[in-house]
């Protein structure tokens, strides 16, 4: 080992009995509320295709020279009753509006999980939520501006939940296995596309769309109890982990702290960063593309090629399935790749994030020009929508590298900025749609296509894998670092 490099090893003894880790309990259950979370904000993308007729003249879509009947005769008595005259416009602030309230609550439930535990803030607010969508049926049927609230409330109540995981981790992930228990439950939120926009495909085609939200609000609150029933906060207040992974966990994290001054957190030094808000630039960009296709793509399969709803359910969810399976690979890959120092950390982050973006913007414009080719249309939604997978292991660890004291502030700041991409996407698409022409959705392609590219060379340009100077109080020495080795 490099003489520069301080080493400590520590050995999880083996626990007595058929042990189930108390960590990888956690691991699964944070990534069952991010599939959670996400089953109840996203099932309304998918079934507000049966929910609504969109008002537009004679329904009909145009694209070059194709022309085609939007699919506004319902055969089901059921559905038939309880659709919505809304315009696409009015389409998009339901499905955007979530994003108003989510936007605002990052930092306060980063906040509220330190002072009052993981388990209480994420559990409860995980019934509420559930709660909220069992009202959804009612709701909008009393008023669309009632439903646009509902869903801000929702986003705000949902805000919590990755503030929270990020702080369980903080208490419960060893050193060296922080990347893997995080993918776990970072494999939650392409889950949550994969899994729900099918199920929920298959619930409104059969029981009719007020029973999506009925059963997954009853799922939530299934989930909920067995979070609140199950889950601690610290491995200390744990009554059931063993004495070997207790002391594991408390003596690796522990050994992993490096001391640091008490300063105040520059914020100014931070603003000025150019690193971090090329980090920054790629996560928006990301977040850009993502929404587009998780929010617009169901309405676009369903409203240009005419599909039933559980075709527009199922190819829907294709892109978030390869985005996951990319995730899981990609972040092996990236890890064999620095483990083995075959080139620079730098490489290996601008690698994973502008070769999606890029290859994601280029899919786009191509998506744009394919008229009534739907295969082909479906096979670069995948394509462009599954590729940003890779990204876990680009912009998303650099936030880290440059600044492992506030990383988690600079992530925050990132991602509460990145939730306002959640309802800016949807409600330009709505703008640009408001005629319902499928010529115009080149617009809402060439628009985030452009996003995409420009966030891919900012990163590529500005991106650093250098610890900033504003960031420096956690070294121990001048150019020294710390390593850890655990033996299991």
């Amino acid at each position: 080992m490099p003489a520069h490099l301080k080493s400590k090893r520590i050995l999880e003894e083996e626990s007595p009995g058929c042990y189930i880790k108390a960590r990888y309990v956690l691991a699964l259950m944070t990534a069952l509320g991010t599939l959670n979370a996400y089953s109840l904000r996203n099932g309304i993308n998918i079934a507000i295709v049966n929910m609504t007729v969109s008002r537009s003249p004679n329904n009909l879509t145009t694209t070059g020279g194709c022309t085609r009947q939007i699919n506004v005769t319902r055969t089901d008595d059921k559905l038939k009753d309880a659709d919505f005259e809304w315009s696409i416009t009015e389409q998009t602030l339901v499905m955007g509006s979530f994003y108003y309230g989510y936007c605002v609550t990052n930092f306060p439930g980063a906040w509220m999980a330190k002072r009052y535990g993981i388990r209480i803030v994420l559990g409860v607010s995980s019934l509420l939520c559930a709660l909220l969508t069992l009202l959804v049926p009612l709701v909008a049927k009393s008023s669309l501006a009632l439903l646009v609230a509902l869903r801000i409330t929702l986003g705000a109540f949902q805000g919590v939940t990755f503030p929270t995981a990020w702080v369980a981790w903080g208490y419960w992930a060893p050193p060296l296995e922080r990347s893997r228990l995080v993918s776990i439950t970072l494999s939650g939120l392409s889950m949550g596309y994969f899994v729900v926009y099918p199920v929920v495909g298959g619930i409104v085609s059969s029981f009719g769309w007020e029973a999506s939200f009925y059963i997954t609000g009853a799922i939530g609150i299934v989930f909920a109890v067995v979070w609140l029933s199950i889950i601690h906060d610290t491995p200390a207040e744990h009554p059931r982990i063993s004495r070997q992974e207790k002391d594991y966990i408390e003596q690796s994290i522990h050994g992993d702290k490096i001391p640091t001054k008490k300063e105040a957190i520059p914020w100014l030094e931070m603003a000025k960063s150019v690193p971090a808000w090329a980090t920054i630039a790629s996560h928006l960009a990301d977040n850009y593309l993502t929404f587009t296709l998780g929010i617009m793509a169901p309405t676009y399969i369903a409203r240009v090629y005419g599909l039933d709803i559980k075709s527009v359910g199922f190819l829907a969810a294709l892109p978030f399935l390869i985005r996951l399976i990319l995730n899981l690979v990609g972040s092996s890959i990236a890890d064999m790749i620095l483990t083995k120092r075959l080139t620079r950390i730098v490489t290996v982050r601008k690698l994973a994030s502008v070769l999606p973006l890029t290859i994601s913007s280029i899919s786009l414009v191509i998506l744009a020009y394919l008229n009534c080719n739907i295969w082909p249309a479906v096979a670069l939604i995948s394509v462009s929508g599954g590729i940003l997978g890779l990204t876990t292991s680009g912009h998303a660890c650099s936030f880290v590298d440059i600044s492992p004291s506030f990383g988690g502030i600079t992530y925050s700041i990132s991602n509460t900025l990145a939730s306002v991409i959640g309802f800016i996407a949807p409600q330009v698409a709505g703008a640009f749609l408001s005629d319902n022409l499928v010529s115009s959705w080149k617009k809402v392609f060439w628009l985030a296509a452009a996003i995409g590219a420009f966030g891919a060379v900012i990163f590529l340009f500005f991106a650093s894998d250098r610890i900033q100077s504003w960031a420096k109080g956690e070294k121990t020495k001048e150019g020294e670092t710390q390593e850890i080795k655990v033996l299991i």
